[in-house]
């Protein structure tokens, strides 16, 4: 390095031109600053590093940290690039890239390796703190792209030592236990000797724990706030307490839990105060990729429950059995960013909180729809696309199964799981396409029983995910809102209970293998459907095996929200939920 700048000391000031005009160093007084530097432009490491830097740059503002690019191309080629960028997938560069031709810059802050190449600047990394003082310096090979959300978490760690007159352990992200700084004098050693083990969480007087103050603020990506605090609320035990493990997983007893639904049609009967989120169903696509709304009144009118949730999450569903459009729009880059140009324009105009691609299914004509061998590759190049332009922060959800046809045929689940925020398992219509006695078993089964499709059970579909790479806390289970009989009959939850269950011959009966309730008349298998205790179950089973919650399929099938309190009940408020539950219908089985 011909060289080096040192940390803690003032970051050389310089002036230079940049793709914004003019700058100065010292004009970013009073913001934080992260300097990087890039090999050269129009190449493929650096062209994803400036994608991933701009889907975090929302997240460097809320932090007051400005970004500043630089290489030794100049400013034509760098404007020429940014368009490129722009033209391919939708992105526009929000900060400057500067033009240091003469490597004036990049040797004054030891840009430049030799050894490596003395022609253009490795990846490097400064961080420069809001008094121009240099903080941080990274360094990467020309053939290593930078770990964007690590800058993220170091500035974040700088501002939290800063504010907090504390250091941060090893792994610490935001939210985290902090340490106290290690004593200077022997006062200080002795007074925290007499007061860690009172005040904070030590391990010895030299270690000690002390909690973040920005861990009250602490949120997941995507979580709803409310259901955040619910979880805290109803989940969480007092710590004197024996944990009961129909609550909490001790795995993941901080995973927070969603509850939603799919919504087709007027959505006058939707309650928000027992859901995280819901989904529009459905937003069409046409061969060109074209996104419609066809009822967009009632999309506005989901939009407008926020007045009575203001954390209520708001996704607008695209495709659906039937819908083609999907193997056109993922077939080339450039249909892929201008599908992804077209899911931004609905967010904005709808003012949504994501979108949820329910492709049924990739690879597969099934459904009368086009169908090509690449789709399943494809179909991560889409997600890829979908979260270059949507942002690291949106919600993209996919909507699909878990049998080994879809993970086999479809889709990469293991690629596509950094990608998706949640991965919408429908777990029901097991019997859709079976007539006869096979269509006389169960739709939505919990676990195998002599009355379910062999292989075909909401666990087995779980374990198949997870199996194949899909991390279980972004994982939603699905619920029916409806009873099936194979391909042949299909009835709403209030047309069931208005016209079947007791009633007209028809006979309620449990399966405790399967855990799921079913109708018979004149000794047969009549009716396969959820109901209350079903439900519950299988919100258990959510919370013990550190699944991302439950949604139904869908909320006009339950006008009166029967089923909908069910799910939100059973995953915030269980043991009250199965006292009530008792009272009802007698013992209520174990998982």
């Amino acid at each position: 390095m011909t060289c080096l700048p040192k940390l803690g000391e003032k970051a050389p000031n310089f002036k230079a031109n940049t793709t914004f005009g003019p700058i100065e160093l010292s004009d970013y007084a009073g913001n934080w600053l992260v300097l990087f530097s890039h090999p050269g432009d129009f190449t493929p490491v650096c062209t994803t590093e400036f994608i991933a830097f701009t889907n975090l740059a929302p997240e460097f503002e809320k932090r007051n940290t400005k970004l500043l690019g630089l290489s030794v191309d100049s400013n034509a080629s760098h404007l020429a690039w940014a368009y490129n960028i722009l033209q391919i997938t939708g992105i526009s560069i929000p900060f400057p890239i500067i033009e240091d031709r003469d490597m004036k810059i990049a040797r004054q802050y030891g840009m430049i390796s030799d050894a490596m190449s003395s022609t253009s600047t490795v990846r490097t990394v400064f961080i420069i703190d809001d008094k121009q003082v240099l903080r941080t310096i990274l360094y990467y090979p020309l053939t290593t792209g930078r770990n964007i959300p690590e800058i993220l978490r170091i500035v974040d760690a700088l501002q939290t030592a800063d504010k907090s007159n504390a250091v941060t352990p090893a792994n610490w992200f935001p939210g985290n236990p902090v340490l106290l700084p290690p004593p200077k004098t022997f006062k200080e050693l002795r007074e925290k000797v007499d007061n860690c083990n009172k005040e904070y969480k030590s391990l010895d007087w030299y270690i000690c724990f002390i909690e973040d103050e920005c861990n009250k603020c602490k949120k997941r990506i995507s979580s709803s706030k409310q259901a955040l605090g619910k979880s805290k609320s109803f989940m969480r035990p007092p710590i004197d307490t024996e944990l009961n493990p129909a609550t909490e997983n001790p795995k993941c007893p901080d995973l927070v839990r969603l509850v939603g639904e799919y919504v087709l049609g007027n959505p006058r009967n939707i309650d928000p105060n027992f859901l995280d989120f819901v989904i529009y169903a459905f937003v069409e696509i046409s061969s060109t990729g074209q996104l419609v709304v066809p009822a967009p009144t009632y999309l506005r009118s989901l939009v407008r429950l926020r007045e009575v949730n203001p954390d209520l999450q708001v996704i607008a569903a695209i495709g659906g059995w039937g819908a083609d459009g999907f193997s056109d729009a993922a077939l080339t880059p450039a249909s892929r960013y201008a599908f992804a140009r077209n899911a931004q324009n609905l967010i904005n105009e709808y003012d949504l909180d994501g979108i949820d691609i329910d492709w049924e299914y990739p690879g597969s004509a099934a459904a009368g729809i086009k169908a090509r061998p690449e789709d399943r590759e494809n179909f991560t190049l889409l997600l890829t696309a979908l979260r270059d332009v949507l942002g690291p922060n949106t919600w993209i959800s996919v909507a699909g199964t878990g049998d080994t046809a879809y993970i086999n045929r479809s889709a990469e689940i293991a690629n596509i799981a950094p990608l998706i925020t949640h991965f919408n398992l429908m777990s029901y219509d097991f019997t859709a396409g079976e007539t006869g006695e096979r269509g006389q078993n169960h739709q939505a089964n919990l676990f195998d029983s002599d009355l379910s499709l062999p292989g075909y059970s909401v666990d087995n579909m779980v374990n198949n995910l997870i199996g194949a790479g899909m991390p279980s806390e972004k994982i939603l289970l699905g619920v029916p809102f409806y009873g099936r009989l194979g391909a042949t009959i299909t009835r709403s939850f209030d047309e069931l209970r208005r016209s079947y269950i007791n009633k007209n011959g028809f006979q309620y009966r449990f399966d405790n293998d399967a855990k799921v309730p079913y109708l018979v008349k004149d000794g047969e298998f009549a009716m396969s459907f959820d109901n209350e205790v079903s439900i519950f179950l299988k919100a258990q089973y959510v919370l013990q095996n550190c699944l991302g919650g439950i949604f139904s399929w869908q909320s006009t099938f339950d006008e009166a929200n029967i089923l909908a309190r069910a799910m939100y009940e059973s995953i915030n408020n269980p043991v009250v939920f199965e006292t009530e539950l008792q009272d009802t219908f007698g013992q209520i089985p174990s998982l």
